[in-house]
């Protein structure tokens, strides 16, 4: 065998074992997984996550913690030009107004959860609406739900009136999800509350130290002028943007600790934040209430929801399709009767695609947990139960919704607040 040959011969076996050894690599890499220690750890026993659960770290390093209001959620219903439910964008849209309605308020309870897990905050409460007193607001409006995709939007704002900033979050449950045992105490929708919160505390994280106290500040003045404007009034200030029609507040000053005044707002305002905590309670129960039949109904219209998306996919490029061919036969000339029965084909999955209204309609099961959802969020505000709020001897009874009890709270307390504001009256 000559010279040349050999080297031929040479240069085929070398490919062929460098090949090899790029499938046996190959091969090892694909056996391998993501742990990169073994053994005991020698600080000391650590916790340890279950593999695939990576969750982010919080490490809130300050002394000031800000507290957090989250009103029940906007449900996303679209209005017409006078402000009302348009009630065929509601079908064409495909909502379920009494299921929106009740996923406002779990959303919010699940933002709550998720913002209190970073620890770096005071009180996070959920609220009937943004009128309460807190030093940081959380707002959110579900601008798409069918329990494979969720979008919300999120704006954060402070008691300055201040936007901190704007998002818009989404998350599409995989469809193998509720295969996985392990998971079935989990929400399906967990991950977009977590991004949302990891999002506020990257917000937070950006203040000073001087910035969140001002905050604070802001918040107790606006609270102490809502009970008396000519105490406290002038330590606040207001400045319009030639931009919006939002206003910023503005601090002024603040009156001394020692004031009889102002100490009398901060017992009034110990009793507000009291039932806005007691509150909390109430939402936390509508979510446990409401819990199995969502949940059902999450599971059962899952693998629908994922079909429509599929077959609207498909449809889209049908259509696409069918443009193209149009297009293509008008330029080319070519007979306009051969390609009216292509487009026709193209088209034809248009039939096939329907909408999860139609779907719950047909289907019994998701019909009977869609008319149960309908009956839990059949309000826009959760139901609380009768309750009586006690202050300097005198009884607070308070009955109606979330939003009504707290409003007759405000109401009452303003009047205790005036009562004891004469001369002859002691706190």
């Amino acid at each position: 065998m000559n010279t040349l040959a050999q080297l031929k011969k040479l240069k085929r076996f070398s490919v062929v074992m460098t090949l090899s050894a790029m499938f046996t690599l190959a091969g090892c890499q694909s056996t391998q997984t993501n742990v990169t220690s073994v053994g005991p750890s020698m600080n000391g026993p650590s916790d340890s996550k279950a593999l695939g659960k990576e969750e982010r770290s919080y490490s809130y390093n300050s002394n000031v913690y800000l507290n957090v209001a989250i009103p029940v959620f906007d449900p996303g219903l679209p209005k017409d030009s006078s402000g009302n439910i348009d009630d065929e964008a509601i079908v064409e849209e495909d909502i379920w107004p009494q299921v929106r309605r009740l996923e406002a308020n779990r959303f919010a309870v699940n933002t709550r959860e998720a913002l209190s897990d970073t620890k770096a905050f005071g009180a996070v409460n959920v609220t009937p609406d943004a009128n309460v007193s807190a030093d940081v607001y959380v707002l959110g409006k579900i601008n798409y739900s069918d329990t494979e995709t969720v979008e919300i939007g999120v704006r954060v704002m402070d008691a300055s009136n201040q936007i901190w900033g704007e998002e818009e979050f989404e998350y599409q449950v995989g469809a193998g999800f509720y295969r996985d045992a392990l998971r079935k105490g989990e929400n399906p929708y967990g991950p977009i509350f977590k991004s949302i919160a990891g999002y506020v505390y990257d917000l937070l994280i950006q203040k000073s130290e001087e910035e969140k106290k001002t905050i604070q500040a802001v918040s107790d003045m606006r609270y102490a002028s809502m009970y008396s404007p000519e105490a406290f009034g002038g330590y606040l200030g207001e400045s319009s943007s030639f931009f919006s029609n939002r206003s910023t507040i503005t601090l002024n000053g603040a009156p001394a600790e020692s004031d009889p005044m102002y100490q009398r707002v901060n017992v009034i305002k110990a009793k507000d934040q009291q039932f806005v905590d007691s509150l909390q309670d109430s939402y936390d129960t509508f979510y446990a209430t409401t819990h199995d039949a969502y949940r059902a109904y999450q599971e059962e219209t899952l693998p629908v929801a994922i079909d429509i998306r599929r077959k609207k996919a498909e449809r889209t490029r049908a259509q696409v399709g069918a443009g193209i061919l149009a297009t293509a036969a008008i330029l080319l000339g070519k007979n306009s009767g051969s390609t009216a029965g292509q487009v026709a084909s193209a088209a034809a999955g248009l039939g096939a695609v329907y909408s999860l209204s139609e779907a719950i309609k047909t289907n019994r099961e998701l019909g009977t947990q869609r008319a149960l959802l309908d009956e839990m969020g059949q309000n826009l505000d959760i139901k609380v139960t009768p309750q009586v709020v006690e202050l300097n001897d005198q009884s607070i009874e308070l009955t109606g919704t979330a939003g009504e009890q707290y409003a007759q709270l405000r109401e009452k307390l303003k009047e205790i607040y005036d009562l004891e504001s004469t001369p002859l009256t002691q706190l």
